[in-house]
């Protein structure tokens, strides 16, 4: 007879590599340039995923 894994808890990892670095431990100056560099691919992927609904639906501005 196998017995089954017990379910994760909360705030447990479900990954194999166990939990991903903990943000809340980087001191705040980190974390404003981790956002500083994140946000301008972020914001270009976003433009270009609007850009292309619109072009899917044959609106190319977002006049109501």
């Amino acid at each position: 007879m196998q017995r089954g894994r017990p379910a994760p808890g909360p705030g447990t990892s479900t990954t194999p590599g166990g939990p991903g670095p903990a943000l809340h431990a980087l001191p705040p100056e980190s974390l404003d340039a981790l956002a500083r560099s994140l946000l301008e691919p972020l914001s270009r992927l976003l433009r270009s995923e609007l850009r292309g609904d619109r072009e899917r639906i044959g609106r190319l501005r977002d006049t109501p």
